[in-house]
């Protein structure tokens, strides 16, 4: 932990650090005493409070694997603290690099995460396939 605390500081240099810190780890740090300057601690956060700090992120450095690609999703460079991912896709598409791994590769999408409008394409497949009962009497209209 100390190596990777380290690697961050050096990568960011003078950048504002927020470390969402669970509980268990923060004790665990604290027994280890294993120096925090430099990083903006705080408790575990609510997905919603994670993708706002994430939006405004410059970088992403995490051992989360779901964190790997939400940070594609906001087009948000990661590193992953580990020695594997299970989203190699995000970084063969040089969006995420491992920590003791080359540099980014050129950056480009992800075809196969989709365009990100599968919502509104849900919605208009749903209403279509409701006005057709509709006109063929299988569902009462109003």
């Amino acid at each position: 932990m100390s190596e990777i605390l380290d690697y961050v500081r050096c990568q960011v240099r003078d950048l504002t650090v927020v470390f969402p810190l669970h509980p268990r780890t923060r004790k665990q740090m604290s027994m280890w005493k294993l120096d925090l300057e430099g990083f903006l601690t705080c408790g575990p956060l609510g997905y919603l409070d994670m993708h706002r700090l994430l939006r405004s992120a410059v970088a992403v450095f995490t051992d989360s694997g779901g964190l790997q690609k939400e940070a594609y999703f906001h087009r948000v460079p990661c590193v992953t603290l580990r020695g594997e991912t299970e989203w190699l896709e995000t970084i063969e598409a040089g969006w995420n690099r491992l920590w003791k791994g080359p540099d980014y590769a050129p950056r480009r999408e992800i075809t196969a995460f989709g365009d990100g409008h599968a919502a509104e394409k849900a919605v208009e497949l749903i209403a279509g396939f409701l006005r057709c009962q509709a006109r063929a009497g299988s569902i009462p209209s109003s």
